[in-house]
Formats: C-alpha cells, sequence, structure tokens
C-alpha cells in the first residue's frame, strides 16, 4: 500500500503546529495516506560543527535563557510555560500520525524502504539557519524517489553566499517544487532556472470548518477583547496596543515569551494566558474584536475569520534575517496591505481602514484552489 512521508515541522509554536495539522488533514482527508517523519538527531561531530551557525545559536540560545531566567526568578512563568508546552503535546497526540522516530542520519535513510513519496511541508523549512540538519531540504531521499514541496519558505529574500551551492543541489533533486512567498519563487528561480508556483499556506488549503471543530463552540475568553500575538521583542507594538486599549475600551488578551523571555510583557496586557495550545489559539483569534499581531500566521487566521486586524513588523526590512517578506506577500495577495502598519501609526486612522472581505475571500478562494491544482497534479500517480 502506497503512503507517503511527510516532512514537516511540529515545533512548540502555533503556526508551525496548525500548518502541519493542515497540511496532513488535507493529505489524509483526500485519500493520500500519511504520516510525519519523525528524526531524532544523534549528538556527533556534524552536531558540534552547528555551533558556528551563529543564528541557530541565537536563536536557541534565547529559548534556554528563557526557560533558566524564569526557573530561577519567575517561578510562576516557568511553570505555566510546562503548561503550554503539555497543551501542544497533547494536540500533537490527538491530531498527528507520527512514523517511529530515527534516531541518527544511517536510521534516517532506511525511510526510503517506508514510502513511495516524500512531500516537504510548509513553514520556515529552508530558512537558511536550517541548511545543517540536511532533513528539511530532502537529502536524505534518494534521488529515484518522488519528492514534492508544498509551500517551503525560505523566510529570508536572500540565501547566504556561503549556501548558494548546497541550496542549488537540493533545489535540483526535487522533481516537483513551490514555494510560499513570491521572494522564495525569486530565489529558485536565480538558482536553479525553474519557473515555480506560488501556493497558499497550508492553513489556507483546507476548509474552514476544520478550524470550527478544532476551536469548538465555547469561547475561551467571555468578555470582549483586543487579541495580541507579538513574536517579536518591540516595545512600540505594545505601546500601540495600550494606545488601541484606550481608544476601544476593551481589554488586552496576550501570549507573552513565545520565541524569548520578554521581561517588559511581564506588566503587559490585562490577561495572559498561557494554557493555550494550538485549537485555544484559532478559538482566541476567531472571537477577538481587533488584533494586534506581528505573526504570519497571526494575519492568516486574521483574514480567515474576518477579523479587524493590523499586522506589524517584527524585523526590520533590511536585515538578513527579515521574514517579512512572507507577510507582505500574503497581503499583497489579498489587497490589503494598508494592514501593515508601523507602530507609531494614529490610531482614529487605523480605526478608519475597512477591509473589503467580499474581495479577501474571493482571492483566497481563487488562491485556495489553483494551490488544490498544484497539489493534486503534483501527486496525480499517487493512486
Amino acid at each position: 500500500m502506497k503512503k507517503i512521508g511527510l516532512v514537516s515541522v511540529h515545533n512548540p509554536n502555533y503556526g508551525s503546529m496548525l500548518q502541519t495539522y493542515a497540511l496532513h488533514t488535507f493529505l489524509q482527508t483526500n485519500g493520500f495516506d500519511n504520516e510525519i517523519i519523525l528524526y531524532t538527531k544523534k549528538k556527533d561531530w556534524k552536531q558540534f560543527i552547528r555551533i558556528f551557525n551563529i543564528p541557530l545559536l541565537i536563536m536557541k540560545g534565547r529559548v534556554v535563557y528563557r526557560d533558566l531566567y524564569c526557573k530561577m526568578f519567575h517561578k510562576n512563568i516557568f511553570a505555566s510555560l510546562n503548561e503550554r508546552t503539555k497543551k501542544f503535546d497533547e494536540f500533537k497526540t490527538k491530531y498527528f500520525s507520527f512514523s517511529r522516530n530515527h534516531i541518527g542520519w544511517n536510521d534516517l535513510l532506511t525511510t526510503k524502504d517506508n514510502y513511495d513519496t516524500f512531500v516537504l511541508g510548509s513553514d520556515q523549512v529552508w530558512n537558511p539557519i536550517n541548511i545543517g540538519t540536511d532533513f528539511f531540504n530532502l537529502l536524505f531521499v534518494p534521488e529515484e524517489k518522488y519528492k514534492v514541496t508544498y509551500a517551503p519558505s525560505f523566510g529570508v529574500s536572500s540565501i547566504p553566499t556561503s549556501q548558494i551551492n548546497k541550496t542549488r543541489r537540493y533545489l535540483n533533486r526535487i522533481q516537483s517544487i513551490s514555494t510560499r512567498e513570491v521572494a522564495g519563487q525569486k530565489i529558485i528561480k536565480n538558482l536553479t532556472g525553474r519557473d515555480v508556483p506560488v501556493v497558499c499556506d497550508p492553513t489556507i488549503l483546507i476548509d474552514k470548518k476544520y478550524w470550527n471543530e478544532l476551536k469548538g463552540e465555547k469561547r475561551f475568553i467571555e468578555e470582549k477583547y483586543i487579541f495580541c500575538y507579538f513574536l517579536g521583542n518591540n516595545l512600540p507594538h505594545r505601546d500601540f496596543a495600550n494606545r488601541f486599549k484606550e481608544k476601544t475600551g476593551y481589554k488586552l488578551i496576550a501570549l507573552q515569551h513565545l520565541d524569548e523571555l520578554v521581561l517588559s510583557d511581564i506588566n503587559f496586557a490585562d490577561e495572559k494566558p498561557f494554557n493555550v495550545g494550538p485549537a485555544e489559539f484559532v478559538n482566541l483569534i476567531s472571537n477577538a474584536e481587533y488584533i494586534l499581531t506581528d505573526s504570519f500566521h497571526g494575519t492568516i487566521f486574521s483574514l480567515l475569520y474576518e477579523k479587524q486586524f493590523y499586522t506589524f513588523s517584527r524585523f526590520e526590512s533590511k536585515t538578513s534575517a527579515s521574514t517579512n517578506s512572507r507577510i507582505e506577500s500574503l497581503l499583497n495577495s489579498v489587497g490589503i496591505n494598508n494592514r501593515h502598519l508601523k507602530a507609531n501609526s494614529n490610531i482614529d486612522d487605523c480605526l478608519k481602514l475597512e477591509i473589503d472581505y467580499n474581495n479577501v475571500q474571493h482571492c483566497l478562494e481563487n488562491f485556495r484552489n489553483e494551490s488544490r491544482s498544484y497539489l493534486f497534479n503534483a501527486l496525480k500517480d499517487y493512486k
């Protein structure tokens, strides 16, 4: 019996988990038997040389610092962080089908015997910080095995010079490629000469009924509120939120300390729930009066639930670590790039901004149908 090996991200991150849920569900409900490949790297010399991957070290260091600092000085937050991790683990157990855990590179190579097709899922799997694993670039899959990518993102607008040759090599091995942003499309064209489609994030790919079933009918927060979902450590965005609260009168609900410890957030927002898994995240977005975010997936779910939202840039656009291109690409595709704001924007002017959700949903539906066609065509020989 044919089976797809799905290579995707399932870190304790709302966007990562929900996009994996979406692609996993879409494949399964359309008759494509699939399971998510589990892989644990061995601690060998290949892992040691990753200490020279400075962006990766910085990212992981922030999480380690957050956990250690909270464990020593904010034990209540540390306990709450563990509670949130538990919610993510429960979600994975309930909704994901995994392979056995493949430990080390040689064990990972045996997956060739288990699957006819390999599908690389979405999110920032091609971000330059991940290139050292040789997992998300599918280099562990033999040349002759059929490889499909659905909406992977580089997360950046350009590839470091030192990675160009390897990036070109792994791209050329993949038979059917799509990407999630125009910036990624340009990177692939420049490196391989191939014209590849831009497809929608998996969270847009599936019908809304799945999100409604996931979030449930009961509201997570009963009162009216402004939902703040900030991944970055940008004080001006919190200042905007406080000004927005003063103008609207609604309370602030914020998810905090997601990718790093933000000490100033301890006194920010009226409620700071931690018992929030991916399902509760969708619930919070769907029932909010307004949404303030610097997140790509925060923006997507705001669109899906036709919310009044405002998106900020998490990074300076000129920095090498900037992932702003994916948000810009998304908002441009639905014709509402005026929702991408500066933190010093005037609140009254922001409240006057309108969204033509008939046009937005029309754009999303066209995007969804085109993306489904790509995936069905890529997998047409599966059955």
